[in-house]
């Protein structure tokens, strides 16, 4: 058997505040009240028919295009005052352990962290209908207004051509919007997943506003807006699955209550830079067990191939100094174990399942 192989891919983690989620939090006081955050996350189920992660709920976002990389997004972005020195000096925000991702493009002469942005924004747009885009602030330009008909259609010819991309930006006098983007996180698809495996991007989007948002119905059957307490409850009660990476993400957030602290985290965290996270599953008595980096049974050196671990390891009876693990008992019965301060300072994700048994427990009480 050859060596594995990844697609490149970059997502977008969308999170709105959500006015509402916030006057229920200011207007009740019991324990799981006060869990809530003030923001909602995007959250698309994909199609039954899809080959990745069938009927999953999902970030928006999906595998980069050559289209993205192009040198014509750059002159653009220079034709309305953001040359390559300005755009270099702003996106690549961190010279720690760079990704083995960012060395992976189509063209040389692009800026990887520019080009992953625009996958992020274009993949984004094809899925939700929502453009993350801004007014080019250029003297004499076009009056033209993008109304919401242009838009459906817009998403339908980028969905089919991702170069219409650069074309709608230059006639609407449009820049994508990188600078709302904050790099986040960096998974690998697990060797062990089937044939189809990416190596994907995960960035930040905090927006004051749910938008509106149209999906085609066929790749993207459904759109949820929940918080991430919500949102892991829904996966424990079967009402929808998520796969790991999102259930360690949304864990992560769970420790961020409001949208002004989200944006000031993820602007002072990516100048820590990321870390390329290969998930390694492995069968345990009790189920089976997603090793993360920073776990004392991780394998080292990190390569991609899944190491021999052995079930009696595994055993919540056994005890490790270090644990960044996902523990599964069921598709959607897990208890995320981690006591590994990140070295990119990201947040420890909260193991919200045992918080939501405690507090099903003291309501009966």
């Amino acid at each position: 058997m050859g060596p594995v192989s990844w697609k490149n891919a970059s997502t977008l983690i969308v999170l709105a505040r959500n006015r509402l989620s916030q006057a229920v939090i200011n207007n009740k006081n019991n324990d799981v009240q006060k869990l809530l955050p003030d923001y909602s996350c995007m959250l698309l189920k994909r199609s039954s028919q899809s080959k990745f992660f069938a009927n999953a709920f999902v970030f928006p976002g999906g595998a980069t295009e050559v289209a993205d990389f192009s040198p014509s997004w750059l002159e653009h972005f220079d034709e309305h005052g953001f040359n390559r020195e300005k755009l270099a000096s702003q996106f690549v925000v961190s010279q720690q352990d760079k990704v083995p991702l960012y060395a992976d493009i189509p063209n040389s002469d692009c800026i990887p962290e520019v080009g992953y942005r625009i996958s992020a924004i274009r993949e984004t747009f094809e899925e939700t209908g929502v453009l993350f885009c801004k007014p080019a602030q250029i003297h004499g330009q076009s009056n033209s207004i993008l109304k919401a008909d242009d838009l459906i259609e817009w998403q339908k010819r980028i969905h089919h051509n991702p170069e219409e991309f650069l074309i709608l930006c230059k006639k609407y006098f449009l820049l994508p919007d990188l600078w709302s983007l904050y790099e986040w996180s960096n998974w690998l698809t697990p060797t062990n997943m089937g044939p189809k495996r990416y190596d994907t991007m995960f960035y930040v989007c905090v927006i004051d506003n749910i938008p509106d948002v149209r999906i085609d119905g066929k790749e993207i059957t459904q759109v949820l807006w929940t918080d991430p307490y919500n949102a892991i409850l829904k996966h424990v009660q079967g009402h929808i699955w998520l796969a790991p990476p999102q259930l360690y993400e949304l864990c992560r957030f769970a420790q961020i209550g409001t949208v002004e602290d989200l944006k000031i985290f993820c602007k002072s965290r990516q100048q820590k830079g990321i870390e390329r996270w290969l998930p390694i599953r492995s069968q345990s008595e009790e189920g089976y067990t997603t090793i993360l980096p920073g776990d004392s049974l991780y394998p080292v050196p990190k390569d991609t191939n899944t190491p021999n671990i052995e079930d009696r390891q595994l055993s919540t009876k056994h005890t490790e100094i270090l644990k960044n693990r996902i523990c599964f008992t069921s598709p959607n019965l897990f208890r995320i174990v981690c006591n590994v301060i990140d070295p990119h300072g990201h947040k420890q994700p909260r193991n919200l399942v045992d918080e939501m048994t405690e507090n099903i427990h003291q309501s009966k009480m």
